[in-house]
C-alpha cells in the first residue's frame, strides 16, 4: 500500500539515510523501495514520468521508476490484460457512446452491462488490444 505508516520496535533501516528507528518510531513503508524515515518521507522528490512534486512518503517504485499515485494507477493498468471501469449513463446507448469515448489508451471494448441493483450505472470492461487480435485471430 502506497505511503503506509507502520510503527516498528527498532530494527527497521531507513533506505534513504540509513537511520536505525528507534522503539515507537514512525517509519513509511514505500512499496518496491522499503523503509523510509518519516523525515526522508516527508523530502519531496519529482515523478519520474509527470513531473510531479509529491512526498516520497506518497509515491512508488515500479519498474524502476519512482511515480506518483496517478501514474502508478496508468503503468499498473497499461500492465494489465483487462480493465473494468464504471460508467454513468441513463440508457444503454448513452453508456456505450461513453464507454467508447473514455476507453483507456491500448484496450478495446469487449462488453458492457447494467451493475448489479442499479439503473443508471453500468461496468465497461476493456481487454488490452494485443490479447485481443491474439484471441480472436
Amino acid at each position: 500500500m502506497l505511503g503506509h505508516l507502520t510503527k516498528h520496535e527498532g530494527g527497521a533501516t531507513c533506505k534513504i539515510c540509513g537511520r536505525v528507528a528507534q522503539s515507537g518510531e514512525q517509519f513509511h513503508y514505500i512499496t518496491g523501495l522499503g523503509e523510509v524515515c518519516h523525515r526522508c518521507g516527508l523530502d519531496p522528490v519529482v515523478c519520474d514520468l509527470c513531473g510531479a512534486r509529491v512526498r516520497r512518503m506518497t509515491l512508488t517504485v515500479l519498474r524502476g521508476k519512482s511515480l506518483c499515485l496517478n501514474c502508478y494507477k496508468k503503468e499498473r493498468e497499461s500492465g494489465e490484460k483487462r480493465a473494468v471501469r464504471e460508467v454513468q449513463a441513463p440508457d444503454i446507448g448513452e453508456a456505450l457512446k461513453i464507454a467508447l469515448e473514455n476507453s483507456p489508451k491500448g484496450f478495446r471494448l469487449i462488453g458492457l452491462r447494467l451493475k448489479t441493483s442499479s439503473k443508471a450505472s453500468w461496468q465497461a470492461e476493456y481487454e488490452r488490444e494485443d490479447i485481443y487480435q491474439m484471441r480472436c485471430s
